[in-house]
């Protein structure tokens, strides 16, 4: 599905940053790697404005804590200048101390890891970090996960102390909820939404990368 870049969202950053990267790795879950829409990630609808090499990084459950462990010399061998990284739903979602950040903390210290052996590989790379994706009411056990009564304070926790990070390193932040919660409150969600995470391979990825280029600003 087509979508129309605006004049606004022409003066994103991170269209601009995919624009003038020579490789760009895309790093996240389901989302990312499109596991329940039948392979169509949420930045389909922007992949013409990217004239590098694309390399993504992604599976369905992904968490910072499996991305730490499993996929990093993934990640290294990439060796692209700009990395978009949208992860942390999974943490949330999920609550196993096994495979997942439980805290905002320790959520934090596995982005850093990964982005330190990143600079230590590619010194002038760059960083984009996109907030845990909105979980709507829904069904959850479809993923093995539970929804704890104190879901909302987690995303908000995770996100206020990966919006402070961002600014501390100097990488780009976007907070694309507002935006998805603002549309999903006037238009139906089943619309755009599978379940209640994964966007559909039409309007819900196109909605997904547009709420991502207007709140980068």
């Amino acid at each position: 599905m087509t979508l129309k870049i605006t004049e606004e969202m022409e003066n994103s950053l991170i269209l601009r940053l995919l624009q003038e990267a020579a490789a760009v790795c895309f790093i996240g879950d389901s989302l990312t790697e499109g596991t329940i829409n039948g392979g169509i990630p949420w930045y389909n609808p922007i992949r013409q404005w990217i004239s590098g090499r694309i390399v993504n990084v992604s599976q369905g459950g992904m968490t910072t804590t499996a991305l730490l462990a499993v996929y990093l010399r993934e990640i290294l061998n990439s060796e692209a200048e700009l990395y978009v990284i949208a992860v942390g739903a999974n943490d949330i979602l999920f609550r196993d101390a096994e495979f997942c950040a439980i805290t905002a903390e320790e959520y934090i210290q596995n982005l850093q890891s990964i982005r330190t052996a990143v600079v230590n590989r590619m010194p002038e790379a760059k960083f984009v970090f996109i907030a845990p994706w909105i979980a709507m009411d829904g069904d959850m056990s479809i993923i093995g996960g539970m929804k704890p009564p104190d879901t909302d304070l987690a995303y908000n926790s995770y996100t206020s102390a990966l919006k402070e990070w961002c600014s501390t390193n100097g990488d780009t932040f976007i907070n694309a909820n507002e935006y998805l919660a603002d549309h999903f409150s006037k238009h139906p969600q089943s619309d755009y939404l599978i379940d209640f995470i994964h966007p559909n391979s039409g309007p819900g990825v196109k909605l997904y990368a547009e709420a991502v280029l207007k709140e980068c600003k």
